[in-house]
């Protein structure tokens, strides 16, 4: 599989992707998750679904943070994601994780 490229790779060629694919912490970081986000990023190659991830930029959706009562934070969380995608002008999101979206 290719390197998976970013909204800012897609943006610096003047191009956008169709989906936007939100990886996720736990996508990220854990080992039995990053299997499953392998093979969904596999799942979309094989589709020939042109899509990108945001890479550093993303960010954790706020989730955590609103299940422990910190509204305040998540809400924060959320405008910066808000502020991110509407950057990219982001039209589509997957994501393999419950948790995300």
């Amino acid at each position: 599989m290719a390197d998976i490229k970013t909204m800012a790779q897609y943006a610096a060629e003047g191009q956008e992707p169709e989906i936007l694919f939100w990886v996720g912490c736990a996508g990220s970081f854990d080992d039995r998750a990053q299997k499953v986000t392998q093979a969904f990023a596999e799942i979309l190659e094989a589709a020939g679904i042109a899509f990108a991830i945001l890479g550093n930029e993303e960010q954790c959706t706020g989730d955590p943070a609103r299940r422990a009562g910190n509204e305040f934070l998540f809400q924060m969380v959320a405008l910066q994601n808000v502020a991110t995608l509407n950057m990219y002008q982001v039209k589509k999101i997957v994501t393999a994780c419950p948790h995300c979206f």
